[in-house]
């Protein structure tokens, strides 16, 4: 196949976009990718791309095509430029290409706006478009929207109606997110697939079985931010406090990180809570090494939709056979229960979450298989290779649609 690939994310940023493109290379098809100018997350753009250089590229058989974009800044005005920037230079690039395409690969993170090109393309080369969604709108956008922008919902969801409904097949990380583009975007249920994107798997070989401690570590792993909703997990361990034999390890960073230290100083929780900042990837096994259980929140009010999602930590926790105690809902509680590998309650439950945390200091046995569970889920789920033959299979589907 010749694969048109839309993203505004791709190398040397640290998306699986790149993976799947080589991948498909790999597989012998030939692709060209439409992608932006590298500045995320931190809106600075390398040397090697400063100045219109490196706009067109091959790297490891991609054929790669830049156009410009405004770079990402903080607050919801300079991401809106960034957002609008790629989709208007992306529109104006696709009359440059020299077409011939089978398909196009809309790769969609957020924003929904990155597929809008290949809508676009799809009319300009008569070419049909596979939609692959690993973050639905307009429920993301709640995640980051200050409140007194919420009249602005209906037009973003107007907007991602649209660009859903130009996609001839779609697929999704989350089953939820199938429920969400039959019920608020109006698209038929046969031509969405659950296609759960593949994780990191180096901790699959690994021994990260906890060492010896007369307490039992809680571990939290990531980003640490309004879409986590680690207040539930703060409340829960104020529940918990007069207890003496367990900690929590928070181990990474984000928008939220003050708002836990600041609730931390004001309950009396220094004992109990360890912040660690954010820690190079090589130094996560020792972390792993400390942790009996690793936590798992995620909502968002007034998203169900979003707060419904199989976050990646997930399958982290699990790769690394550590049992998961959950206060999360769709999706991961699904998986949680399908696979085993420990337990979850309802994602704003913090009366539930600190039973849950007491129960497993108090009878750890019960989930002892819980880690090998986990690593067995995601042996048959959650592998590179799995994913890589659904993704060409509906590529390959889609090409029917022409």
């Amino acid at each position: 196949m010749h694969i048109l690939f839309v993203c505004q994310h791709y190398w040397p940023e640290q998306f699986q976009t790149t993976e799947i493109c080589e991948e498909l290379v790999r597989r012998g098809h030939q692709v060209t990718a439409l992608v932006g100018i590298p500045n995320y997350p931190t809106g600075i753009v390398p040397d090697e791309y400063a100045d219109g250089k490196n706009r067109e590229q091959e790297h490891n058989g991609v054929h790669i095509i830049r156009v410009e974009e405004v770079p990402r800044t903080p607050g919801v005005v300079g991401l809106a430029k960034n957002y609008f920037s790629y989709m208007r230079r992306a529109d104006g690039k696709l009359k440059e290409l020299t077409g011939g395409y089978d398909v196009i690969f809309a790769y969609q993170i957020s924003p929904v706006l990155m597929a809008e090109p290949a809508m676009r393309a799809k009319k300009i080369f008569d070419a049909p478009v596979f939609l692959y969604c690993a973050d639905i709108w307009p429920d993301a956008v709640k995640a980051m929207l200050p409140s007194k922008l919420n009249f602005l919902m209906p037009v973003v969801r107007r907007v991602s109606t649209g660009i859903y409904r130009g996609a001839d097949v779609v697929a999704t990380n989350s089953r939820a997110y199938i429920d969400c583009f039959e019920q608020v975007h109006g698209m038929k249920r046969s031509s969405c697939h659950y296609v759960p994107q593949y994780a990191e798997d180096s901790y699959l070989s690994m021994d990260l079985t906890a060492e010896p401690s007369d307490k039992a570590r809680f571990m939290v792993m990531g980003n640490i931010g309004r879409l986590q909703y680690l207040r539930v997990l703060m409340d829960a361990v104020d529940v918990l406090k007069s207890r003496k034999d367990f900690e929590l390890h928070i181990v990474g960073t984000g928008s939220s990180i003050g708002e836990l230290e600041k609730f931390v100083a004001e309950h009396g929780l220094g004992t109990h809570v360890v912040f660690h900042g954010r820690r190079p990837f090589e130094e996560m096994p020792g972390f792993y090494r400390m942790a009996d259980a690793c936590v798992l929140t995620l909502h968002v009010p007034g998203a169900p939709w979003i707060s419904s999602t199989l976050p990646s930590r997930l399958q982290g926790y699990m790769a690394a056979g550590k049992p998961v105690i959950a206060a999360i809902d769709g999706s991961a509680a699904e998986v949680i229960a399908e696979s085993g590998c420990g337990a979850s309650v309802p994602a704003t439950d913090s009366a539930s979450l600190s039973v849950l945390m007491a129960d497993f200091i108090d009878h750890r046995e019960k989930y002892a298989n819980c880690g090998e569970n986990g690593r067995a889920y995601f042996r048959a789920n959650f592998m590179k290779n799995r994913y890589m033959d659904e993704i060409e299979r509906l590529l390959e589907q889609t090409t029917e649609r022409k």
